[in-house]
């Protein structure tokens, strides 16, 4: 079972208690002080990170330099990335594609920013499938 220990990336992040976003909660000292008084929007919080079991270490808020969470019953990601680290989120292993279709997103995984991305809708036994896929050097035509 994860614990926030003295993460606390969403008393930063998070606007609440009266702060402005991206300020420090003054209940914030290596750990809440209030954490068993503390008020029930921080209570209720829960950043996706604690949340899942995918989620390795380098994920921890703290470390990653940004939180994430999740809204309308898992259907909305929220990302909030620290502005003293504005692209942390581009670094290894977090920069990821994912192609959102309609009915499904196809996670790509990291891609390489040199590579092109290829989607569409194929058809399959009379149903149209959407795909994505990386094309890589290897995979594009040469130049001789």
């Amino acid at each position: 079972m994860k614990t926030c220990g003295d993460c606390g990336m969403c008393c930063k992040l998070l606007q609440a208690l009266d702060k402005a976003a991206d300020t420090w909660c003054s209940h914030f000292k290596s750990g809440c002080s209030i954490y068993a008084d503390r008020p029930p929007a921080c209570a209720g919080f829960i950043c996706l990170w604690l949340d899942s079991e995918k989620l390795d270490d380098a994920w921890r808020p703290d470390r990653a330099k940004f939180l994430m969470y999740t809204e309308k019953e898992g259907r909305r990601l929220n990302v909030i990335v620290d502005t003293a680290q504005p692209l942390a989120w581009k670094r290894e292993p977090y920069y990821r594609r994912i192609v959102v279709f309609p009915h499904e997103d196809v996670d790509l995984g990291p891609v390489n920013p040199e590579h092109k991305i290829v989607s569409g809708c194929a058809t399959h036994d009379g149903e149209r499938v959407p795909f994505a896929m990386e094309l890589s050097d290897a995979d594009q035509p040469s130049a001789d």
